[in-house]
């Protein structure tokens, strides 16, 4: 961390007035790892919501520069995909399969201010990126294949974009959802010719979205993909680039996959950890959160992915931004760790330009294949914070 200790200091302050605005949804987890939990066994969704508002995001950005690029690019040998593989996994969800998309997916960027959960959609997701917003607090992005992916009734709730969130859907074509963001965030999105950009601020896109009296704003804002068929149908709905989405394989056999496997894992804050148990008869990770099996709003099911991918992010707060927000050094490369069939590995991820896509890279510097489902992918400030057992 590039923090100094005072920032630490006011940092941890501030997100400890958080957690207390929360009227004790979000209780402190335990630090040590937890144990396995069946997933056939979820956790009942809170059915009040604590009265804790956040700050709306400007809607008006000005215009900032993009971080430069790396001068050397890795060599990638890309690999075709097997044509026996299926597109959907009965565990673990959609594949976004290299050369299947046959329109602009949908990115939408969903709150996990603890008053937005449990989230709604993220079980259909292709891609879910999780990385930090500000004072420990994280976001999703989650990737949604038009065509490919099942309808998605509700999605959300919907929030704001970052830079380095956008930097993440730039080479992915999108149609990217979200409401509002920061000034760099704001200034990318709405300059950029490779999205549609679909701000919820915007009065224009306000028939896509719907509130939901039920939770406090701003954490109650909802989409579907019926929504949003509606909005890409109001622009170029074809995708723009073939080399949207990640190379795929065959499943372990049963008899190599190992008997389990516990990975957790902060950003800031050990109290507030995530984490994933690996299921070898499903050969899926379900999700926890704090301890405790992360769900889905609508079905009330924990969240299970085929793949998870752990990369180590740069990180540092923005100097002189009143909101405490953050940068996060999204293009170049760096260290990650992937999970699938039960094992890890240790790779690289490599992102050359804003407009290049992510890769993830073996030490041959060949492209990883994952196995046909959900792909999870976490930035971490350091690998330090992540422990597998």
């Amino acid at each position: 961390m590039h923090a100094s200790n005072v920032s630490r200091l006011l940092l941890i302050t501030s997100f400890l007035g958080l957690l207390i605005g929360c009227a004790g949804q979000a209780s402190v987890a335990p630090t040590s790892a937890p144990a396995i939990v069946p997933t056939s066994a979820p956790v009942a969704a809170p059915t009040v919501a604590p009265t804790v508002g956040a700050a709306t995001e400007p809607t008006v950005a000005p215009t900032v520069a993009v971080a430069t690029e790396p001068t050397v690019a890795p060599t990638v040998a890309v690999a075709t995909e097997p044509t026996s593989a299926p597109a959907v996994s009965s565990v673990g969800g959609v594949a976004l399969v290299r050369g299947s998309i046959i329109k602009r997916p949908y990115v939408v960027m969903i709150d996990n201010h603890p008053n937005a959960y449990p989230q709604s959609g993220l079980d259909k997701a292709t891609v879910v990126f999780e990385a930090l917003a500000e004072f420990g607090l994280t976001r999703f992005m989650a990737v949604y294949a038009p065509g490919i992916s099942p309808d998605v009734t509700r999605i959300g709730p919907v929030r704001s974009t970052r830079l380095y969130f956008a930097q993440w859907a730039l080479p992915l074509g999108a149609v990217y959802v979200h409401a509002g963001g920061s000034p760099q965030g704001l200034a990318l999105v709405e300059s950029s010719q490779l999205i549609m950009n679909v701000d919820a601020l915007f009065r224009a896109n306000g028939n896509y979205f719907s509130r939901d009296d039920r939770r406090v704003a701003p954490h109650n804002l909802y989409t579907s993909t019926s929504n949003l068929d509606q909005a890409a149908a109001s622009g170029n709905a074809q995708p723009i680039r073939s080399d949207v989405g990640f190379l795929f394989k065959a499943e372990a056999p049963v008899a190599q996959r190992p008997v389990a496997q516990i990975l957790t894992y902060f950003f800031l804050y050990s109290e507030d950890a995530a984490g994933w148990v690996y299921d070898p008869a499903s050969n899926s990770y379900s999700r926890l959160r704090r301890g405790k099996p992360a769900i889905d709003a609508e079905s009330g099911a924990q969240l299970r992915a085929k793949n998870v991918v752990v990369m180590e992010v740069k990180e540092a707060p923005i100097t002189g931004d009143e909101k405490g927000r953050i940068e996060q050094q999204v293009v170049g490369s760096g260290k990650a760790r992937v999970f699938v069939d039960g094992i890890e590995r240790e790779i690289t991820w490599h992102k050359d330009t804003p407009e290049s896509p992510l890769l993830f890279l073996d030490g041959s510097n060949q492209e990883i294949q994952f196995n046909i489902g959900q792909i999870w992918i976490v930035a971490l400030p350091t690998l330090d914070n992540l422990k597998v057992s």
